[in-house]
């Protein structure tokens, strides 16, 4: 794992949730997390916006 995805993961989720004003948002962790893992996992087998650019692809003019 790289050490720039568990710095941001500290100062953004952590850091974040540490403060009592967003325990509220913070709290339900299955419905953050999971997702949050998801991500990752498809980000690393993927190249960066690679489904943006399969969508458009078929718009793209061959004129320039």
């Amino acid at each position: 794992m790289n050490w720039g995805y568990i710095t941001a993961f500290w100062t953004t989720v952590v850091m974040n949730c540490v403060q009592p004003v967003n325990w509220q948002t913070c709290l339900p962790v299955q419905d953050w997390l999971s997702p949050a893992i998801g991500d990752y996992i498809r980000f690393k087998t993927e190249e960066p916006y690679a489904s943006e650019k399969r969508a458009l692809r078929p718009l793209q003019v061959d004129d320039y």
